[in-house]
């Protein structure tokens, strides 16, 4: 059962909710300015509302209830297929991290002459990771080396750089899902 929000009835009614995702971001709270405070006074009485424009950033913006611009549907639409493709994505990288890991299965006979256990059985995953998630993987790895202070500190300047395959990837990435949408 969802929480009930109290609203004063003095207080107008808000237009938009928090998770809302707008032109200027995604809302992450709102407050009101009352009109007998010194805010409200100072800056008029409404609603403000706090808004992510990145969620990969910390920064955030206040605006207005009258500068706040909703996504028509079909950007709302666009946007969201594109957070779903994103965690899609993310999920198949988890799995094949999780399927890269070497499944052991050690069992130990303790007698009384304690022999020492049986060597430990490898599990062999049923299927291998998709391409998708090693390009994602790789494409983590290439930014993470090419952020590290010791890839910074070194004179190296070969004539493919780390942002040459970064672009590769991305091209063979694109590629990958012309394919499969040609195949759906």
């Amino acid at each position: 059962m969802e929480p009930t929000i109290s609203i004063p009835q003095h207080w107008k009614y808000p237009r938009y909710i928090p998770g809302q995702r707008t032109e200027q971001g995604e809302i992450i709270g709102m407050k009101y300015y009352a009109q007998d405070t010194y805010l409200g006074k100072q800056y008029g009485e409404g609603w403000r509302y706090v808004m992510l424009p990145d969620k990969n950033q910390e920064d955030e913006e206040h605006q207005l209830e009258d500068k706040v611009k909703l996504l028509t549907p079909e950007q709302l639409k666009t946007k969201l297929h594109a957070e779903i493709d994103y965690y899609s994505r993310q999920i198949e990288h988890m799995k094949s991290l999780l399927g890269a890991i070497p499944a052991t299965v050690a069992t130990a006979e303790s007698t009384v002459h304690n022999e020492a256990p049986s060597q430990p059985q490898k599990k062999s995953w049923e299927s291998p990771p998709t391409l998708e998630s090693f390009i994602d993987a790789a494409q983590v790895i290439l930014k993470q080396i090419s952020q590290h202070p010791d890839y910074l500190a070194l004179d190296y300047q070969p004539d493919l750089t780390v942002g040459d395959a970064q672009t590769a990837l991305s091209y063979l990435k694109d590629e990958l899902d012309t394919n499969q949408q040609s195949d759906t």
